[in-house]
């Protein structure tokens, strides 16, 4: 719980000058500080656009509202009331839906179109955190037939304030969709983008087998697939710039339904991405300090195919911790990280075999699958399923819960303490 304006006031100034306080300076601060919190709980019960707009009333009130304090209060007190925040794929440009986290009834937030972005691919949502968004496009850096260099546009954006922030382009990757996670810290807006990337042919070169053929000079010049070597680089809002924290061990999964391989979750101070459903199965995790680890899937021994990890398997922060939901035929298993995998939960499903799961976010006790035409929302206390039906027109949306907020792309490194 954010301690008021006034406890802070009154708290500083007693523990730094409790002889030297006079009754009639104590009650000169109080009621200053008393005048920030009545500012501030006036604040946090109108719209952001007036919020903004009385930045110009005074300098001292473009002071309070630039305050990182404020920021906290704010985001605390909106968060009493989140959302989630939606948007499917494939649209010209990009529109965000805030839609009600009971009913699912749904409302176009803000349309996201920047001029900067490359206009031959689609922008796409990947994670949520504080009221900001990342959302990624593909472009294209340089295509032959040796090397197919690749790269993303990845775009810190604030929703409410419309506000969008391009990050500095990364390394070029070799033959590969750059994978892509987002971190946030303890700190109001601190955020850490982390990107995998391909470098090349592994040095000394590991030639593997002949993927194909190209023609030179009337020739037919056989194409050799090569080990790959991976890197990660990170980008710090506090820094504003990309560093190089070195290998990787494997690299995220692509799935079916995603448009890059970028399906991550972050949990209890770590990144966690899928890497491969094939036994024994992994999962590449990285915390704040770049330190990459592996674990492997909770394979059971005596089970197969649909009985043990199916390509029905998602990440999910269940209750603050990794779990790993797993869709069988008519039923549902929820495993738990903790140290080791525990099967927390097991239940029938009711979702049609036709109907397929295209993501699945968490939110309190609730787990949210969503498929082409409907929400399935299993609360995990009463073990019941609720069946709504808000997305018509949506294509593989990606839904994250959401929390609104007036905080800078940038992460407020600006902000006023």
């Amino acid at each position: 719980m954010v301690e008021s304006c006034a406890q802070r006031i009154k708290r500083m100034r007693t523990e730094k000058q409790p002889l030297k306080l006079s009754r009639a300076e104590k009650t000169e601060t109080w009621n200053i500080a008393d005048e920030e919190d009545i500012f501030m709980e006036i604040m946090s019960r109108v719209d952001v656009k007036s919020i903004l707009s009385s930045k110009a009333v005074s300098k001292k009130w473009q002071r309070s509202i630039s305050n990182k304090y404020f920021h906290k209060f704010l985001l605390e007190k909106w968060g009493k009331n989140p959302s989630f925040i939606a948007c499917p794929i494939m649209e010209a440009a990009m529109k965000l839906y805030l839609m009600d986290a009971k009913s699912v009834e749904r409302c176009l937030l803000h349309t996201i179109d920047p001029s900067q972005r490359s206009q031959k691919n689609f922008m796409y949502m990947i994670s949520s955190f504080n009221g900001l968004i990342c959302c990624l496009n593909l472009i294209s850096v340089e295509d032959n037939v040796e090397r197919k260099l690749c790269d993303l546009q990845i775009w810190i954006c604030n929703p409410c304030t419309r506000e969008t922030l391009l990050l500095p382009q990364g390394r070029p990757s070799c033959n590969f969709e750059p994978s892509v996670g987002v971190a946030y810290g303890s700190e109001i807006g601190e955020y850490r983008v982390f990107r995998i990337f391909c470098v090349g042919k592994k040095i000394p070169e590991e030639r593997l087998d002949v993927e194909g053929y190209y023609v030179r000079e009337g020739e037919f010049i056989p194409k050799y697939r090569y080990a790959l070597a991976y890197e990660c680089e990170v980008y710090s809002s506090s820094s504003g710039y990309w560093k190089n924290i070195g290998p990787v061990p494997c690299f995220p999964m692509r799935a079916v339904v995603r448009p890059f391989r970028t399906g991550h979750i972050f949990v209890g101070g770590k990144i966690y991405w899928l890497a491969s459903l094939a036994e024994p199965g992994e999962i590449l995790s990285v915390d704040w300090e770049g330190r990459f680890n592996v674990i492997n899937l909770p394979y059971e021994d005596g089970k197969e195919g649909e009985e043990n990890i199916t390509d029905g398997t998602f990440l999910v922060n269940f209750q603050g911790s990794l779990a790993l939901l797993v869709i069988h035929t008519g039923y549902m298993d929820v495993w738990v990280w903790k140290g080791s995998w525990e099967l927390v939960l097991w239940d029938k499903i009711l979702i049609e075999d036709d109907e397929l799961v295209v993501t699945v976010t968490s939110f309190k006790n609730n787990i949210i699958c969503v498929t082409g035409t409907h929400w399935h929302i299993y609360d995990v206390k009463t073990r019941k399923w609720k069946k709504r039906i808000p997305l018509n027109g949506f294509v593989n949306p990606a839904v994250f819960p959401f929390t609104k907020s007036i905080l800078p792309c940038d992460g407020g490194v600006n902000l006023l303490n």
